[in-house]
């Protein structure tokens, strides 16, 4: 009897499993400014956005009399018009705002059913961001994990450190074809999210990239306790699949059960439609009231065009 075929990692399409090279294009990507808009409306991924996060440049303080050596660019005409006397805006410099990437590479993100894998997904939204960050003159680290183990990549400013927080990345997605069962990732997202509660100080932008099938309260409670001080930013990954599943008869399992569905049967098409946008709306609104925006990434697409779309999204 043959025994099955051992694949190697070098017999999987990019859009299964990455490599060090397909994440590094993305610095390509960012450096020719062709996926974000520059200043000043900041990436989603890197957290900073003119009107739903907090800015970085120079914020309005206040206006007062003119002083000889202000910038004349600066002057405030309207007041200037209504007093008489010429008045100067005052903007204070805003500080750094390093960015902090938790990112989920469980077995539970390992599936695709069109173009990628969300763990392919993942590791693009989180390399693009890594070189954003860094092209905006901040400090990236952030955490990568899995049923395993996580690595903790402390923020730095340099090439060479997104090149390191990029090979983990890799180290943890080439690690998911040899998986043999999927597990619930939200205690492996609780506790990295525990990391980062006492690892992140303050004013940090932090992005977390899963696919949030099975939070808890747990996870709601960590992620609003970080948004006090910080920027949160959540990436929803998700597959064609679970908005809606493909005409005809098809065999579900889950390893030890099957099910035979039928999307004719008892409007059941509809049904699981419309319980996959309630979950979106439900996520959505969870978070609102702590001002944590939540972006979805397809599967369908390469993650550069989601990006462009849904800057257009967080600028309504």
């Amino acid at each position: 009897m043959a025994l099955p075929t051992q694949h190697t990692i070098a017999e999987y399409p990019p859009e299964v499993v990455t490599t060090l090279p397909d994440l590094l294009r993305f610095e390509y990507l960012v450096q020719a400014g062709h996926l974000l808009p520059a200043h000043p409306v900041y990436s989603l991924l890197a957290g900073r956005h003119a009107s739903k996060l907090r800015g970085r440049g120079l914020d309005f303080e206040e206006v007062r009399l003119y002083i000889p050596g202000d910038d004349i660019r600066n002057i405030d005409w309207h007041v200037t018009a209504r007093t008489g006397k010429t008045h100067s805006k005052v903007f204070n410099e805003e500080k750094e705002r390093p960015t902090f990437i938790v990112l989920d590479q469980t077995t539970s993100l390992f599936f695709g059913s069109q173009r990628y894998v969300k763990s392919v997904i993942g590791a693009h939204a989180a390399a693009l961001g890594a070189y954003y960050t860094i092209k905006r003159g901040d400090r990236v680290g952030g955490i990568i994990f899995n049923e395993s183990g996580a690595d903790y990549i402390p923020p730095r400013r340099s090439k060479a450190a997104v090149e390191h927080f990029l090979q983990c990345v890799v180290n943890r997605n080439q690690q998911l074809p040899q998986r043999q069962s999927v597990q619930n990732n939200t205690p492996h997202l609780n506790k990295a999210l525990h990391q980062v509660q006492a690892s992140v100080t303050h004013d940090y932008v932090i992005t977390v990239i899963s696919d949030f099938s099975r939070i808890d309260d747990e996870t709601q409670e960590r992620l609003r306790s970080l948004s006090y001080h910080n920027d949160v930013i959540l990436i929803h990954l998700y597959d064609p699949f679970e908005e809606a599943l493909p005409d005809g008869k098809l065999v579900l399992s889950n390893g030890p059960h099957q099910l035979l569905w039928r999307n004719n049967r008892r409007q059941a098409e509809d049904t699981y439609s419309n319980q996959f946008k309630q979950w979106q709306q439900e996520i959505t609104s969870a978070f609102r009231h702590t001002r944590i925006p939540i972006v979805f990434f397809t599967t369908a697409q390469p993650v550069e065009e989601q990006v462009r779309r849904s800057m257009g999204i967080l600028l309504d």
